[in-house]
């Protein structure tokens, strides 16, 4: 399968290597999520603008954890959702799982997609090229000299 997600340029001029996905909200629709892929991040975290939407899939305050990153130490709930991405035939595949969500809005405005997802996936992104891409069987890349 292929994912394909592209480099957006934000606010603050960076221009930085996206997927777009959705959340499975309690009500059973899905809700747009652009991902920020981050290779150095161990979870997948959903910006605060998902914790109202969110909190009613929480579990225990004691089963959460604060997050630390290059920011500092921030608050997060984890929810029991799903994910879901759109392959290059259009179809949604859903990831399962315990995600977090920022509690605070200061901590990012931006959901980052980590390894407990991306570790599925062969993840390229190359800036020279424009690619983005997440691929699983039967995808798979081949480097070559011109």
């Amino acid at each position: 399968m292929r994912f394909n997600g592209s480099w957006k340029l934000f606010d603050d001029g960076e221009v930085r290597p996206c997927v777009p996905g959705y959340v499975l909200c309690p009500d059973g629709n899905w809700a747009g999520v652009p991902f920020l892929l981050d290779g150095g991040a161990d979870r997948t975290v959903l910006s605060a603008s998902f914790l109202s939407l969110l909190r009613p899939l929480a579990l225990p305050e004691d089963d959460s954890l604060p997050l630390e990153g290059v920011g500092g130490i921030t608050g997060s709930i984890k929810v029991n959702t799903q994910l879901g991405f759109k392959n290059d035939l259009g179809r949604l595949i859903q990831v399962r799982g315990l995600f977090h969500v920022f509690t605070e809005y200061e901590s990012s405005d931006l959901s980052v997609l980590g390894r407990d997802v991306t570790n599925n996936f062969r993840v390229i992104y190359d800036y020279l090229d424009q690619t983005v891409i997440l691929l699983s069987p039967p995808h798979r890349y081949e480097i070559t000299t011109a």
